[in-house]
């Protein structure tokens, strides 16, 4: 799958139009990068998706790899999807809680690529994604569209550095465009990552060191992190979390949840220099 597939060189570009699945709450004209890191919410072990640059806490979901299913929610521990999986027959369906559309999204895979066909509620069409990567799925694109066709690269996830571990969502960057829906590029995201922990525990396709970081590595992320837990609170308590005013969005030193879709003022991570992409 993909053995030559590589982001280098390669950008985001816009959308030719939104793409979301329900509303447009995490649809934003900008472009976020966003990072995944576990959190303890209201005594719960969480992995949160947010923007280390503004602070921002968009979505989160509980780190449970073994269950066919996973709720992927808001801060207030809502859910927005949630998706059902079977790793052996390569195949995914991703839902809307309370919906009674039964069908939004299915994952299939093809001999060398993954394909998403999806209800794009902006448009009401039926559409498709298509996502490349590389062999260890460690390097990911997401297209709008057909690759071939020169369909526009709307999502980028690649793993932060070459020593760790590959079945982690906390060891990926995720790039998205504007008007993409964030919480549907999320649950592809975690989708992929199971689909990692899958070929990891069937195959010998990932070497040991992939799969379980050196000591020396691991000891020292522990160490940063009980650092980090000593100079904050020891469980974060998202009913003190404020929405703010668009213009103060990471102006703040606490925390704030997303603001609503067409945000104008919403301060720009364009212009700032993104991480290199790291080649496995």
């Amino acid at each position: 799958m993909g053995n030559s597939y590589s982001l280098k060189g390669q950008e985001l570009e816009d959308a030719p139009n939104e793409i979301y699945l329900h509303d447009k709450t995490y649809v934003f004209n900008k472009r976020y990068l966003l990072n995944v890191r576990k959190e303890t919410i209201h005594d719960k072990k969480r992995c949160i998706f947010y923007d280390k640059n503004t602070r921002t806490y968009f979505l989160m979901f509980k780190p449970l790899p073994d269950f066919n299913e996973v709720y992927l929610c808001d801060m207030r521990n809502r859910p927005v999807l949630n998706m059902k999986d079977n790793k052996e027959k390569k195949t995914s369906k991703i839902y809307i809680k309370e919906d009674n559309t039964k069908f939004r999204v299915k994952i299939k895979f093809g001999s060398d690529r993954v394909k998403v066909f999806f209800i794009n509620k902006a448009n009401g069409k039926k559409e498709v994604l298509q996502i490349k990567t590389n062999r260890k799925f460690t390097q990911v694109g997401i297209y709008y569209g057909v690759f071939e066709e020169g369909a526009p690269l709307i999502g980028k996830f690649y793993l932060k550095e070459k020593n760790l571990q590959v079945t982690k969502e906390y060891n990926y960057i995720y790039e998205i465009s504007a008007g993409v829906d964030i919480s549907f590029m999320a649950m592809l995201a975690i989708y992929l990552n199971r689909y990692r922990i899958f070929l990891a525990e069937k195959t010998s396709l990932y070497s040991s060191k992939e799969i379980q970081p050196n000591r020396s590595s691991h000891n020292s992320s522990r160490s940063n992190e009980s650092v980090r837990s000593a100079n904050s609170k020891k469980s974060l308590k998202i009913k003190r979390i404020q929405t703010h005013s668009h213009s103060d969005i990471g102006m703040q030193d606490h925390l704030s949840l997303p603001q609503a879709a067409d945000n104008k003022s919403i301060i720009s991570i364009n212009s700032r220099k993104t991480p290199s992409v790291v080649e496995i």
